[in-house]
This record gives structure tokens, sequence and C-alpha cells, in this order.
């Protein structure tokens, strides 16, 4: 299958379909894949983008595919029902790539465009993506070890499928590759929106985890903090299942200049979750967070930002293992002291930003991991500090009590 597509075949395609593109907005390539561009200035509250609800490719889109192409040439099929959104999702967009051009297909495949207008596997820069040189850059962060969990996860994943679909088609399974299934699922999850964006109550959220959902020509625009967008939904018809023409819209309300990029905003995510997710970071990223395990605490994790935010709940749980009711200026003292031994062992291991661009390491990954380790290592800074206004305090206490505490 061709490997490219044009900026104009996607966009007709696009509206082809039922969509909607700005006609002052194109989309123009870049390293990285697309990115979508104002040709001339736009007022506030302009809509960018629509995507019919008939383009997005869900659970259903890919189960109903799935269970077409593996039961065409044998009596039975894999259980498919066993399958999680991710390999139905992610299986999907791989046949696109296995059979994408075989036009007996075409009623199955059905996005083949967008498909092809994806950015291929060495633009992609999540952590999953890294060189063995730039993933040995981690070691000693949280972002190590999430990595690893996540590969081993997305293997175990793919082995299931692949088995399943060798079992059908021998020539698919040889085709069905570990790098293939990274690509796409790495597509699905820097690309997906929540499947609430469909319900019949556009909402962004969900008491419980909304399926993931790609919205073509709508995931085009990256991501810049704090941007002013909203989600317009033409809903069509008073059933739970939409009707033909209903669409999800992206509203920007900021003005935009012309031949400047537009953006969307992906909502509140520390650099962890940009790069594992994503594949880029933020400079100085405000939301950055460190997630802390504590012995003697099974199972319990704390989420701690900048400044210290969040670390009177860890405060908390530290002193309560003093074994104390009523906690006493040595009970402070041990706390702080157990607080920032832990917080020391961390800063200890982790590694430092200005070791995150030696020879070998590209460019761009650097960044992003010296963006990402600042954001840490000031995270972990700011916890010392906290632990030692504690030790203070229970210096305070004894001070009150008629005893002068001595610090080696």
């Amino acid at each position: 299958m061709s490997a490219e597509i044009t900026l104009d075949e996607l966009k007709d395609w696009l509206e082809r379909s039922g969509g909607y593109l700005h006609p002052h907005v194109h989309f123009q390539k870049v390293d990285s894949g697309f990115t979508v561009i104002a040709s001339e200035s736009l007022p506030p509250d302009s809509k960018i983008v629509s995507c019919p609800f008939q383009l997005a490719i869900t659970k259903t889109v890919a189960l109903k595919a799935l269970s077409i192409l593996l039961r065409s040439t044998i009596t039975f099929a894999p259980s498919l029902s066993s399958w999680s959104d991710r390999q139905l999702i992610s299986s999907y967009l791989c046949f696109h790539w296995i059979i994408g051009d075989d036009t007996s297909s075409t009623n199955v495949l059905a996005h083949l465009p967008y498909v092809k207008s994806l950015p291929s596997r060495d633009k992609l820069r999540t952590p999953l993506h890294f060189t063995p040189s730039e993933l040995e850059q981690l070691k000693g962060s949280n972002l190590y070890g999430a990595t690893l969990d996540r590969e081993r996860e997305w293997k175990a994943e793919w082995e299931q499928c692949r088995a399943a679909v060798a079992g059908v088609n021998e020539e698919w399974g040889g085709q069905f590759t570990w790098e293939l299934f990274l690509t796409c699922t790495t597509h699905l999850s820097s690309r997906a929106f929540p499947s609430t964006l469909l319900s019949q109550t556009l909402s962004l959220t969900s008491p419980s985890d909304p399926e993931p959902i790609l919205l073509p020509g709508v995931d085009s625009l990256n991501h810049a903090r704090g941007e002013p967008v909203s989600w317009i939904q033409s809903y069509i018809g008073n059933g739970p299942v939409a009707g033909p023409g209903s669409t999800i819209s992206l509203t920007l309300h900021n003005p935009v200049a012309g031949r400047q990029e537009l953006f969307n905003n992906y909502g509140v995510k520390p650099n962890s979750e940009l790069i594992l997710g994503y594949g880029f970071s933020l400079p100085n990223n405000p939301d950055d967070t460190i997630v802390l395990k504590m012995g003697g605490v099974e199972g319990k994790k704390w989420e701690v930002g900048r400044s210290a935010r969040g670390a009177d709940e860890v405060w908390n749980s530290v002193l309560g293992m003093m074994g104390s009711s009523e906690p006493t200026y040595e009970d402070y003292l041990d706390a702080a002291a157990a607080l920032g031994d832990m917080v020391q062992a961390l800063l200890d291991k982790l590694p430092h930003p200005s070791d995150s661009g030696p020879n070998g390491i590209r460019e761009d990954v650097a960044l992003m991991l010296q963006n990402y380790l600042e954001g840490q290592r000031e995270i972990l800074e700011s916890l010392t500090a906290f632990a030692s206004s504690k030790e203070e305090l229970g210096i305070a206490m004894a001070r009150k009590e008629g005893i002068e505490v001595v610090l080696e």
C-alpha cells in the first residue's frame, strides 16, 4: 500500500464523508506528520473542523470490520469479545496496512485515507519508540518503569491478536508485526478522544472509563496548554444512537493570525503523561507531578506537584506511621527525617538533566527528557524543603516544652 496521501486527498476525503474544514484552514506537512495552519486571520469563536459521527473509529466499528475479515476465510473466528478496546481499534488500523489496497476490502476498511495520513513509525517519539540509549537516560525515574510496564502490557495484547490473525490467515499473521501493532497503538494512544463526545449528552468526562475513539481530521490539532476551545455537537435524533448528519466540531475562542498554527487543548497533563502517551513535553510544565509509593503502606500512592502541591497527604501518612494518636515533637522530627530520607533517595536515583543529551540521543528526545527531569527534580526539591519545614515545627514544639533540640 502506498505509504503517503496528499494533503488535498485528506481534505477531500474528510469533506466528502460529511466533515468540515474551515475554508481558511489547511493541513501542512511537517516532520511529525501534519499540522493545522490558518491561511488567513481567523476571528474569535471560529469553527475549525468537524467530524461526522459515522466517520469516527469506535470499538463497534472495529469489531464489525474484524468480525467480517476474520470470519471470511474459515468457519470459526477468534473470540473478539475478549479483546480490549485498544486491541480492537489498533488491529483495525493494522489491517488497513495489511490489506488496505485490496478493493474488495474497501467497504470493510473504510478509513484508508485517514490511516495513510498518520505519522510513520520513525516520526513517533513516545518512549516505546526511543532507542536503547535514549531509554537508558530515563533509568531511575518513574517514567522508565512506566515505559517497561506499558511495553509488557502491549506486547501481551499484540501476541494474542497476532495468534488469532495467524490462525485465520498465515500471511496476514506474518504481516501483523510488533512494529506495526506498536505504531497503530501509539496512534490510538496519542489521538484518542473519549466516547462520551458521541453520547446524546456531550461530555469530556465520565464516571467510568469511556471507550477511546478516533475522530479523523479533528485529531490533527496539536496541544497548547490553556487554549480556550469548545466542543459543539450536532446530535440528530432522539434515541441513544445518533442519526445521519450528526457531527462533533471544534471551535477555537481566541483569534488566530494568518500563517499561524491552530491548537487544541488536551487538558491538564504532566510531562510524564504527555511523553508516554503523546511523545512530546512542555518546558516548565506547571502541571508536572511525581507519584510516590511508600514502604509500609501497601498499594498506597500519592501524586505530588510542583511547590509540594499535595504533600500534606503524604505528610499525614508518614506522621501516622509514627504510631501516636497525639503526635509529639519527636514524632514530627522522626517523620520529617523519614520523609527527607525518602525524597533524597529519589533525588539520588534521578538522572540529571545535563546527562540527557549525549551523542546518539536525538535532539527532540533530549529536549523531552530535559523538560521531564527538570520537573521531577523541582518537585523533589520542593518536597525536601517541605520536610525541612515540618522539622522546624518539631523543633518549635520541643522549645515550647523547654527542650533544645540539636540536630547533627
